[in-house]
């Protein structure tokens, strides 16, 4: 891949080869930006160059600071240099290298900056103007910190939580963010687990009984909730591949109905007091009845359930 120098050098600017693949993703407003940066601090992100056995040097990053370089008719840049082969791939990976070094801070501490501007008296048509940004993008932002549990955004300071898991959390009810943030971390729940678990606890149809294990017992949850889909789903592709027979689903239907009646009968018949010693079983219960309940309606309303969900 080619021996880093490690160290900078002053490079003649018109000497370097800008990067035609890099210069596709540099619009007119981030050269303007990026004018303005160098005019008033100086190159913040050093470019950098290959420099071939022929002694030809060419932009592996940078292609913006370039651009504006040779704009403002500056003569002579500091650059990294590094020596690089004829090789594409070896090019190719060095450059995705970088490109990776040069990952954005992510949406809450791009909000958390935001909010800072904003309460120091920047207009946000300024912030807008800077950034090249709608004024959307900015509300998005200063709504994410300020739904966000000041406790959650201490986790994410100290380390203890990661801050696009705490993008997620910020998408629960306020008073359930830090309980949930506390389990996710004891139980080690990846970004991608507190995604699903948070969209779950969002869903409309979701029984309390399954968003309070959510936000107690998470990765069981998870685990319940991932056992209901594959459920479901199995249901829906035998439905689609061939179907029961009628008789055997007229069959469960009637046990089932019988079930209910004589379930409600002893139900009502029974002590109040005597409740409590079954109340859990009920709890799961319904949240059962409830999966099965969505089930029927997509049958006997086909289309409806999907209309009903991009509505809301």
């Amino acid at each position: 891949m080619g021996k880093c120098l490690n160290k900078v050098k002053e490079v003649d600017v018109s000497a370097v080869e800008g990067n035609k693949t890099l210069a596709t993703g540099v619009g007119r407003r981030a050269v303007e930006r990026c004018k303005d940066a160098v005019e008033k601090l100086g190159v913040v992100h050093t470019p950098v160059v290959g420099t071939t056995k022929s002694g030809n040097r060419i932009l592996l990053s940078g292609q913006c600071e370039l651009t504006a370089l040779r704009e403002l008719g500056v003569k002579k840049m500091e650059a990294i240099e590094v020596s690089v082969s004829d090789d594409k791939g070896a090019k190719a990976k060095l450059s995705l290298q970088l490109m990776s070094l040069r990952e954005r801070p992510g949406a809450l501490c791009e909000g958390q900056l935001l909010q800072e501007a904003v309460s120091a008296g920047v207009p946000r048509a300024e912030i807008q103007s800077m950034l090249g940004k709608s004024a959307s993008w900015v509300s998005n932002r200063l709504s994410l910190v300020s739904r966000l549990d000041d406790k959650v955004y201490e986790m994410v300071k100290n380390g203890l939580l990661d801050p696009r898991s705490a993008e997620e959390i910020a998408r629960l009810p306020a008073e359930s963010q830090f309980a949930f943030a506390e389990m996710a971390i004891i139980e080690g729940l990846p970004k991608s687990a507190i995604e699903s678990l948070v969209a779950g606890y969002r869903d409309e149809g979701c029984p309390d009984t399954v968003k309070a294990q959510i936000l107690i017992d998470p990765r069981a949850a998870l685990k319940r909730m991932m056992d209901k889909r594959r459920a479901v789903n199995a249901v829906r592709l035998n439905r689609q591949k061939n179907g029961a027979p009628l008789k055997v689903i007229d069959g469960y239907i009637n046990a089932a109905k019988s079930c209910i009646t004589t379930l409600s009968r002893i139900l009502l018949s029974g002590p109040a007091h005597k409740h409590d010693e079954y109340k859990h079983t009920l709890k799961e219960f319904e949240a059962d009845l409830s999966t099965l309940l969505n089930i029927v309606r997509d049958i006997v309303y086909p289309g409806k359930m999907e209309v009903d969900h991009n509505a809301g």
